[in-house]
């Protein structure tokens, strides 16, 4: 494995970490259990959910080119920084 895969593997593993940090705090704010302890379909709830939060983000991104500063929001931009790296290493 090169050291640019190293790092591409890496970089996705704290894309998925901060996944989960997401799912976690829009669990809490829904008060809903921790998403480690949610059936499978009440999971699969959550991640439609955050996917959706996430692509919203993303479009007022492009749109306005700012999105309010919350909590959610300060981690979905957290998690498309890395998102972006895991992009540019791919390109080089």
């Amino acid at each position: 494995m090169s050291d640019v895969e190293k790092e591409i593997d890496a970089l996705e593993r704290k894309l998925v970490a901060k996944t989960r940090e997401i799912e976690a705090l829009v669990a809490a704010e829904q008060n809903l259990s921790k998403p480690n302890a949610m059936e499978s379909s009440d999971y699969a709830r959550l991640q439609s959910y955050v996917e959706e939060l996430i692509y919203r983000w993303q479009e007022a991104k492009v749109r306005s080119g700012d999105n309010p500063e919350t909590p959610v929001n300060r981690l979905i931009a957290e998690r498309e920084e890395i998102a972006e790296q895991i992009v540019a290493l791919q390109v080089r």
